[in-house]
């Protein structure tokens, strides 16, 4: 018997519709407007590496990628400036005010959000007020306060400002992606028994991880990159973070640009690195809580 194969199925060929000129002419537009407006944001940073990396003599007189490459820069600023000490500093400010930001956040987010006491509104908006209130404003209270608590002048000075400084953005980020969650899978928890520490814990904890994200990056690239706070409450350098050790090399009558872009893309690089890193959550995060459920 001679078996019969069916005959196989001929793949259809889907032809996309032309694309007319005026769409053609604005898809076109459109790549030259992100060109510019890409090249506009890389162009410092690399001019910053390239000058980091030639001679003093060429800083502003040669072509942009230098003729000759040299690591004076990153050797001053490295050994002579030693600014692997601040670089240290600001890792150890920046991650501690980031756990006590995130943890306060989320803790006071989910209580404003999901918890119904007296008075919740008021006391929100007290505590979000601060976002009103400029942070030059607040300089010279902060400066009395942590002279009077004996705090001046010491890294842990500078980090309980820097979270307390930060609390009122991330709780009201943190309170909307709260609010952006189902009610029905906390209801379905309580039914099931569990507390409401355990709630925040196992359910609306790793729901919230993309509004977590969000509110670490903001804080990290804020508390990392401050200057004011950290030049006048810290005055020892082995002390201080490295924005204001960096920024002590631009001098009034000559400075050292090699060594200052040296110390700017140090200083850069874990911002960059972290941003990368962290994108994915970070446009979640700020997609997440824009829908009320």
């Amino acid at each position: 018997m001679s078996a019969t194969t069916a005959p196989r199925p001929v793949p259809l060929k889907v032809q996309r519709p032309a694309r007319s000129a005026r769409s053609v002419l604005r898809l076109g537009l459109w790549h030259a407007v992100m060109v510019v407006v890409s090249a506009a944001a890389v162009g410092p940073l690399l001019y910053m590496l390239f000058t980091s990396i030639r001679p003093q003599a060429t800083a502003f007189t040669g072509p942009l990628i230098p003729d000759e490459f040299t690591a004076v820069g990153y050797d001053f600023a490295w050994n002579e400036l030693q600014i692997w000490r601040n670089f240290f500093n600001s890792v150890l400010i920046t991650g501690t005010t980031l756990a006590l930001t995130i943890a306060a956040a989320t803790l006071a987010g989910y209580a404003f959000s999901r918890i119904g006491f007296t008075g919740r509104q008021l006391l929100f908006f007290v505590v979000t007020s601060a976002l009103f209130l400029p942070g030059v404003a607040t300089l010279i209270p902060i400066y009395l306060e942590l002279q009077s608590f004996g705090l001046l002048g010491s890294r842990l000075g500078l980090i309980l400002v820097y979270t307390a400084g930060g609390v009122s953005f991330s709780l009201f980020l943190m309170r909307t992606f709260f609010d952006a969650l189902p009610h029905e899978l906390s209801e379905a928890a309580r039914l099931d028994g569990a507390s409401e520490v355990q709630i925040f814990r196992r359910v609306m904890l790793p729901l919230a991880a993309p509004g977590i994200a969000t509110v670490a990056i903001f804080q990290m690239i804020n508390v990392w990159n401050e200057l004011l706070f950290a030049s006048a409450l810290i005055s020892e350098p082995a002390n201080r973070p490295i924005q204001p050790v960096a920024n002590s090399l631009i001098g009034q009558y000559a400075t050292n640009w090699p060594a200052l872009t040296a110390a700017m893309t140090l200083s850069a690089l874990p911002m960059v690195v972290a941003y990368v890193v962290f994108q994915r959550w970070f446009v979640a995060g700020l997609t997440a809580g824009a829908v009320k459920a």
